[in-house]
């Protein structure tokens, strides 16, 4: 699965385009063992599965022996966690800075709109964490799940607040609550990056259909009740 950066890359060689313009700033080059190591899990378990993906494809992929995993991870169990971890860090990253990087005062309907282009910008520009988290979480032990839980659950509350304060400004319906609101909305976010391809159009684009249709819904005008 080839995430928004590679994807982007694509676009840009078949417009003819240098494609630096095109490009978001690329995710760093990982610089330790450990971090090439849940790089190549997270590419591995976004492809193929947890279930199927072994620490000797982790290890051959990452560079390294497959015994020397062992001196940076308990095993296969500890590096999801971490790759896990990995994803809903990015995520909120990318919400934290869209919503902070609003003008002072900027009201409520403003922060859901760029906390919706945060979580989109995650998801894409790191997707082989994002793919893979989405792909393994129901997959992994209960243990790995328990390891990740408060990161997750973090995220979760940051979204939960957001909400909490549109439905307190009255910018969400009132007869559908937060917590059904936010998986809803946070499941549609996260499947773009199945399916996105910047070759339709600029992410600015992209991101702003979605808000679109996060607040408008697909339907015009409403039916006439006969």
């Amino acid at each position: 699965m080839k995430g928004a950066d590679d994807l982007l890359a694509d676009r840009a060689a078949a417009a003819g385009e240098p494609g630096s313009a095109l490009r978001p700033a690329p995710a760093p080059t990982p610089d330790t063992t450990a971090e090439q190591i849940l790089a190549a899990a997270a590419r591995l378990f976004g492809r193929q599965g947890f279930r199927a993906t072994t620490l000797r494809q982790i290890a051959e992929n990452a560079g390294i022996k497959a015994g020397s995993v062992y001196y940076h991870f308990d095993g296969k169990e500890e590096i999801a966690a971490r790759v896990l971890d990995a994803g809903i860090h990015a995520l909120t990253a990318a919400v934290r800075s869209h919503v902070d990087g609003l003008p002072a005062g900027s009201g409520a309907r403003a922060r859901l709109a760029a906390a919706v282009e945060g979580h989109l910008w995650g998801m894409l520009h790191h997707g082989d964490f994002t793919a893979a988290h989405i792909r393994i979480y129901r997959n992994v032990s209960d243990a790995a799940r328990a390891r990740h839980q408060p990161v997750r659950s973090a995220y979760t509350r940051l979204w939960d607040e957001l909400l909490s304060d549109c439905a307190a400004a009255g910018v969400l319906r009132r007869d559908i609550p937060v917590p059904m609101v936010r998986q809803f909305l946070v499941g549609a976010l996260n499947w773009p990056v199945d399916w996105y391809d910047p070759r339709r159009g600029p992410f600015e684009r992209f991101a702003a259909q979605i808000t679109a249709l996060v607040f408008d819904g697909i339907v015009t005008e409403p039916e006439l009740a006969h």
